[in-house]
């Protein structure tokens, strides 16, 4: 008989719950990688503490944690038990199985989205990430990755986005303007969303639905040059290939 078990990780505001049934300890410690990940990259934590209910600290290991079932991550540099106190106003629910995971997404209880990742995509994304935090440690230039970057490409399935009928196609490259990264700092909204990526200026506004990760994500770079963000994540994609239809302009040095 299946045997269903779970662990609650906490941080600030947000809960995130780990369901499986029986899973090989590698899916399951490829999937904490997985959401250390997004934890650490979202709350620009650089280093990551464990928690158990009793404050006492938790070695970063799946036994430990499935030991304690509720987990409280803090900064390495600040163990209090700051994280017991804040009501969970966010909760992501982790559903793991064999071949995919699930993630539903909700606020105050209320469901905002979910997202199945096949798990092949969970190692790839994970390989990718520690291979671009490697690049990081040695080359603090990463904008030069552009070539790598497109040759990879071409090994993953990548949906290229149409622009809608009633979106101006933009006009050819050596027609764009340029414009200052003030300027782009007033587009920073879901309705009027600009992102800068290696100096090229996109209105994604069209795009924010159609983004794999979510709205929630690529909202995180409105407004911004998300070059390094967006390297942290998929450094692989060919990012200009899915959003051509909608670049504007350039970044001016």
């Amino acid at each position: 008989m299946n045997t269903n078990q779970q662990i609650n990780f906490y941080y600030a505001n947000r809960q995130y719950t780990l369901l499986w049934q029986d899973l090989d300890q590698n899916i399951l410690n490829e999937v904490l990688f997985f959401l250390f990940n997004e934890i650490s990259t979202k709350n620009k934590l650089n280093n990551m503490a464990f928690l158990d209910s009793n404050s006492q600290p938790i070695q970063n290991s799946l036994p430990h944690f499935i030991q304690s079932q509720n987990v409280y991550i803090t900064n390495s540099n600040n163990t209090q038990m700051m994280n017991m106190v804040e009501e969970q106003e966010f909760q992501n629910l982790y559903q793991i199985h064999p071949n995919q995971l699930v993630i539903q997404k909700y606020k105050k209880m209320q469901k905002l989205e979910s997202v199945n990742y096949q798990m092949q995509t969970i190692f790839n994304l994970n390989q990718q990430y520690r291979e671009a935090s490697q690049n990081v440690k040695d080359n603090t230039n990463m904008i030069n990755q552009k070539q790598s970057i497109e040759r990879s490409a071409n090994t993953y399935p990548i949906t290229k986005i149409k622009s809608t009928t009633n979106q101006t196609l933009h006009k050819r490259q050596t027609e764009f303007k340029s414009y200052t990264m003030e300027e782009v700092q007033l587009h920073n909204t879901q309705n009027d969303a600009w992102i800068v990526l290696q100096d090229n200026i996109y209105d994604v506004s069209y795009y924010i639905e159609k983004h794999p990760g979510g709205r929630e994500q690529i909202l995180r770079g409105v407004g911004k040059d998300a070059t390094l963000l967006f390297l942290q994540h998929h450094p692989w994609i060919n990012f200009h290939y899915i959003l051509e239809k909608f670049q504007v302009g350039y970044l001016s040095k």
